[in-house]
């Protein structure tokens, strides 16, 4: 290569206005715009943020990575702007702007691992800017594609999409392709290592790698943002200088989930047009979505539970069932009363229950679940699916037995619950009506993995620990629902165990994206009912 060589792979156009220029060095991902130094300056640190003084041709001396070929000025275009030609390179044309025109800065996003393994079309997320993917990303990606879990699925898909964009061709994505949605793609190859990285931090690691990436492009003038879900990636990202966020996609934009519960003082005619007519209009000024639940107190005696029906334009709510149970088992408080209407009402084909350890979350929609297939036979069947996410992260393959009995210790909360609710059986009465109902095919028991492919009919599916899914996930498992399905999602969101999303990711942002919907009921559960020492343990540790 001619040591003159020209990196920027496009074109960058000078406009005058008045006696300044700007420059928008436009080469794909190296999209910069900036200020140009007097025209003798060399220092390409110093090359932005400044002005230029003359209003002729100008011909930059230096680039981010070499230096332009001396011989670079052509003829004079119309509208006052040059053409030039520089080896290695596509033709440069510097055209005059008008005041008026004015185009979007695109910043310089670099994707980690855990971005493209919680959601592998984040690459499409990036509206006009560019995105950057590390080499190095690549090769985690391949290291996990064989694991029988999302996050291998997640790999998988993420490979193909790159496939798809051009990644296998000859010469794969070193050069940027454009995006549908603005913005352009590549895969850097380069510049792995960084001077700036501290010695403390071994630059063989694939993390230091994609910082090293970050500190390069920095140093050749792009302003690149770090994109990851990994905490400890940002923090080391923040202190060497580099801009980080977290992946945002996926996540809600609140911190807090609302509870789905709205106590508020009203009138005493409220109150009893509410228990006369069943239905009632609201004056408030509360945000209340469809399905949430407002507590109508009126004095310190007289109260009522009412789910609201209509939120937009105004606020019109419904009397709901306080005396509701399900296969013989009882709500033990309000929230617990609020949930089990939304698991019982065949219009809500999608529940929300979140809460602490404890709460009653799993055991009130097996309760409901058994209910309307064994009783009410509404539906055929109770599935019950669960990640296969545990603190120390053991896959299933490494434990012993067959399927069954891999999958035995991730069910054993299930089991509990199923025991709960047969107790007046006795232990081997319990364990004979259970197995009984797994011969009958009215209950099933299996990972999230092999939901993927599948069609949900005429199913009532609870999806236990919902937590440890990631928004993608969640978007599979719903659209495998049919219409005479009910999915219910139970979790923790203090609880999350899989590293690659927040607790505001996955299930919160799943949440928050579906609360103007009335399709999703959604409760949050407050007090632990399993003992008075757990609920001390999930409230003060």
């Amino acid at each position: 290569m001619s040591p003159h060589a020209w990196s920027v792979r496009s074109s960058f156009r000078i406009s005058t206005r008045t006696s300044s220029m700007l420059v928008n060095i436009r080469g794909g991902c190296d999209r910069i715009r900036a200020k140009l130094p007097d025209p003798e300056e060399k220092s390409r640190e110093n090359w932005r943020d400044h002005l230029v003084t003359t209003t002729e041709a100008f011909v930059p001396p230096t680039c981010f990575a070499g230096t332009f070929p001396p011989p670079l000025a052509g003829g004079q275009l119309p509208g006052g702007g040059v053409e030039c030609h520089c080896c290695n390179s596509e033709p440069v044309k510097m055209v005059s702007l008008s005041d008026e025109e004015t185009s979007p800065v695109a910043r310089t996003h670099v994707l980690d691992t855990c971005v493209l393994l919680a959601d592998p079309h984040a690459v499409a997320r990036f509206d006009e800017h560019c995105v950057v993917i590390p080499l190095v990303v690549i090769e985690e990606l391949d290291r996990k594609k064989t694991r029988m879990d999302e996050v291998g699925a997640n790999a998988r898909t993420a490979i193909r999409l790159l496939e798809t964009l051009g990644a296998s061709r000859n010469g794969g994505l070193s050069t940027p392709v454009d995006l549908a949605g603005g913005g352009t793609l590549r895969i850097e190859v380069n510049g792995i290592y960084s001077d700036r990285l501290p010695k403390v931090l071994d630059p063989a690691t694939p993390d230091h790698r994609i910082l090293s990436t970050c500190l390069n492009l920095d140093d050749g003038g792009m302003d690149s943002i770090l994109v990851t879900k990994d905490a400890s990636l940002r923090i080391k990202g923040a202190q060497l200088g580099v801009e980080v966020q977290d992946y945002r996609a996926d996540t809600a934009s609140q911190s807090d989930v609302d509870s789905g519960v709205t106590e508020m003082m009203v009138s005493p005619g409220t109150i009893d047009a509410l228990f006369e007519e069943g239905k009632v209009l609201l004056e408030s000024e509360e945000r209340m979505y469809p399905n949430d639940v407002a507590v109508l107190r009126s004095g310190k005696s007289r109260s009522g539970l009412a789910r609201v029906v209509e939120h937009e334009p105004q606020i019109i709510v419904e009397r709901l069932n306080t005396s509701v149970k399900a296969f013989g088992a009882e709500p033990k408080n309000l929230r617990q009363t609020v949930a089990l209407n939304h698991l019982l009402d065949p219009d809500i084909p999608a529940v929300s229950i979140m809460g602490m350890a404890g709460s009653g979350k799993t055991f009130l929609a097996l309760a409901a679940g058994l209910e309307q297939v064994v009783e009410q036979q509404r539906y055929r069947r109770v599935s019950v699916y669960r990640p296969l996410v545990a603190v120390g992260r053991q896959e299933m393959g490494y434990l012993p037995g067959d399927l069954d009995e891999k999958l035995a210790p991730w069910m054993a909360a299930v089991h509990d619950n199923l025991y709960a609710l047969f107790s007046d059986a006795g232990p081997d009465g319990a364990t004979g009506a259970i197995e009984e109902l797994i011969h009958r095919n009215e209950l099933e028991m299996a990972a999230i993995t092999y939901l993927r492919g599948r069609s949900i009919t005429e199913e009532f599916v609870i999806i236990d620990e919902a937590q440890n899914l990631e928004l993608s996930t969640l978007k599979v498992i719903l659209t495998r629902m049919s219409r005479d399905s009910k999915v219910v999602f139970c979790g923790d969101l203090s609880q999350v165990d899989n590293p690659y999303i927040s607790p505001y990711g996955g299930m919160a942002a799943l949440i928050e994206k579906f609360r103007e919907s009335p399709l999703l009921g959604h409760t949050v559960l407050e007090r632990s009912i399993r003992s008075p020492l757990a609920e001390l343990a999930a409230v003060t540790l």
